[in-house]
């Protein structure tokens, strides 16, 4: 700043002296200067007179010493000395110069060139005589000579306030120094920080030094930061409960913590009960050193959940503790409500479990807890878990996945001090989805014949449950079945009696739901029936006596509906002549073979098979040939055939 007004104090200074000079050399009188001087506005009265004086003296040269000069502080004096010298270099003693500043603001000079410093800046000091003039450049410096802080010795802040100090700087005359150059700064700025402005704000809670420096001096003030309680905690005492009208068993505790998260001590709690909670005592108390504070808290009388206020200024939001006032049991009814209770496996009930709960007097119990509980495999939806306005709370019930008689059980307040109440419902089995074969399966009769034993099935639903009335379709692939569609009983069971088909074999009775695709097959198996029918497989033609046939003799035994029957035992009677062997068992596929030598006589001969205990039998007559005359030529005996293989029940009974 110095600088710049010095560069401008030349220039200004260059420009009045080459005006002077062109003025004086063209000969114009102390009138003309004293015109120049009033046109640039800053010549005072005393320097028009001075300016008239030209006309008196006129030296070859003038200087002003020093040519420059400071004042560090206001109302100093700087004396100036003019020293003026006519062509020869003598001094021209005596003579009369006058003296101008630029900036009286700045600074004042006086006849005998003595500047007095008014205020900071920088001007000009003009001496002139005769038409010469010369210039000193005066600065003005306050210089800082003492250094204070406005305020009390102690300054006390709230943890997060911020507040302006205001710092004075004098010069060694005792003057203020607006401008002072001021440097802030605190010992600990985790405590407090301050900024180029003066401003200081408390960080957390402390002491510390504010400190303002400014042209070496230092002046400084102790800085102590209250903490501010910015939250409550509850330490001690949440979640508690006990009979309505007691004390708890725990006291509520809570700690006031500052912004910066410090124990705030000295803070004063106050414990404020809502209408109905009952009271805390005590109901106001300061924090301990870590910020602390409790008070025992006896419920109201009023069964359900009671609220404690717990509040410490300047916290707009105060902490809530709650606590369960329990119903008193002898105090205490608990009534159902919905009508009928029943439902279906696996579903919903029809309606809500409704439950009311009131006192003794039959007033409404509110804000009771409910708890729901499902026996059996069945569940709950709590739409309440605690009773509304008019004492009563509501659930939905799903049924567990078994018919019958399922269980349930809703507890109100305490379960320590109240016993639940306990509900039953009639379940039933839902819509079938399946038959089930309980017994009967896999059976052996005879072909046409009624089983022995019944088959019983059972219709059940999608969880196994037996279902009653359920209707069920019977089929069989070659019928035979007593009934077509049989219905379940009381236990989901139907009683099947089965008539076999005639078609021996492998057989099934498929039963399935009506109107499902969804079947069982029942398997039995048919045996043959009792022989009924025996034939010989083919005609012989004749033969010749004393020989063998020249074929194994075939016997097909078959029941009364066509079916071969194996393992019966065939007796084979001739007339004449012998069979070999005289009985034998059918095979599987109902035959029985023997071999037939006939006799020595000629004419017809006769066979007879039967199955002894049975009407079942059949001849078979062959036509004899003589034997051959002596000395012809003997009839070859017929080609030995190998015997068939035979099975099990094929084989020769002797």
């Amino acid at each position: 700043m110095a600088r710049a007004a010095g560069t401008r104090f030349r220039v200004e200074w260059d420009t009045t002296i080459k005006r002077l000079a062109a003025l004086l050399s063209a000969g114009a009188a102390g009138v003309s200067i004293l015109s120049f001087l009033a046109g640039r506005g800053t010549a005072s009265s005393r320097a028009a007179a001075a300016v008239a004086a030209v006309a008196e003296t006129d030296p070859a040269r003038i200087e002003v010493t020093p040519a420059a000069d400071t004042a560090f502080a206001v109302g100093d004096t700087l004396p100036l000395t003019a020293l003026a010298a006519d062509a020869r270099g003598l001094a021209l003693t005596g003579a009369r110069v006058h003296w101008l500043s630029d900036d009286s603001a700045v600074a004042v000079v006086d006849s005998a060139g003595q500047v007095v410093a008014h205020g900071p800046g920088v001007t000009a000091v003009t001496v002139a005589l005769g038409g010469r003039a010369a210039r000193a450049r005066i600065w003005v410096i306050p210089r800082v000579a003492a250094l204070a802080l406005e305020g009390d010795s102690v300054l006390r802040l709230a943890e997060g306030e911020t507040r302006r100090l205001q710092a004075v700087a004098r010069d060694a005359r005792g003057h203020l120094i607006p401008a002072a150059q001021l440097q802030w700064s605190t010992a600990d700025r985790e405590v407090a920080v301050a900024d180029t402005g003066g401003e200081i704000r408390g960080v957390a809670p402390g002491v510390t030094t504010l400190t303002v420096t400014a042209g070496g001096l230092l002046a400084q003030r102790r800085v102590e930061v209250m903490p501010v309680p910015a939250s409550l905690t509850l330490i001690a005492g949440a979640g508690q409960r006990a009979a309505a009208g007691q004390r708890l068993a725990g006291r509520i505790g809570v700690q006031v913590v500052s912004r910066s998260g410090r124990p705030v001590p000295g803070a004063l709690v106050r414990f404020q009960t809502g209408a109905g909670g009952g009271r805390a005592e005590p109901d106001s108390v300061v924090t301990d050193t870590r910020g602390l504070a409790e008070a025992a808290w006896i419920l109201g009388p009023v069964p359900g959940r009671q609220r404690l206020a717990v509040q410490v200024a300047p916290i707009d939001s105060p902490l809530v503790a709650l606590a369960e006032a329990d119903p008193v049991p002898l105090n205490t009814r608990i009534t159902l409500l919905t009508d009928t209770l029943a439902g279906t496996v696996g579903a919903a009930g029809a309606e809500p479990v409704v439950i009311q709960v009131t006192d003794s007097s039959g007033t409404s119990l509110a804000d009771i807890p409910v708890a729901w509980a499902a026996q059996d495999g069945g569940s709950f939806a709590a739409l309440d878990t605690r009773t509304d306005s008019l004492g009563q709370a509501r659930a939905v019930w799903t049924f567990g996945p078994r018919a019958g008689r399922q269980r349930a059980r809703v507890q109100v307040g305490n379960p320590r001090t109240l016993p639940p109440l306990r509900l039953s419902a009639p379940v039933q089995a839902a819509a079938p989805v399946a038959v089930r074969l309980l017994s009967g399966g896999g059976q052996r009769g005879p072909a046409g014949t009624l089983l022995p034993d019944p088959v019983i099935l059972q219709a059940v639903d999608r969880f196994g449950n037996p279902v009653a009335g359920a209707p069920i379709r019977l089929a069989t692939p070659q019928g035979g079945a007593t009934d077509s569609l049989v219905q379940t009983g009381a236990d989901g069971r139907a009683r099947v009696r089965w008539t076999l088909s005639v078609t021996a074999g492998a057989t099934s009775l498929v039963a399935r739901l009506a109107g499902s695709e969804a079947a069982i097959q029942v398997p039995a198996t048919a045996l043959p029936a009792a022989p009924a029918k025996l034939r010989f497989a083919s005609a012989l033609g004749a033969g010749t006596a004393g020989q063998p046939l020249a074929r194994t003799l075939q016997v097909s035994v078959t029941d009364r509906f066509g079916n071969p029957v194996p393992g019966a035992v065939v007796s084979f009677r001739p007339s004449a002549g012998r069979v070999s062997p005289l009985r034998a068992a059918t095979d599987q596929q109902g035959i029985a073979m023997t071999r037939w030598t006939l006799g020595l006589s000629a004419g017809k001969q006769t066979l007879v098979a039967e199955v002894k205990a049975t009407r079942a039998r059949v001849g078979l007559s062959v036509t004899v040939r003589p034997p051959a005359r002596a000395g012809a030529a003997p009839t070859p005996p017929p080609a030995a055939r190998p015997e068939p293989k035979r099975s099990p029940f094929g084989t020769v009974v002797p």
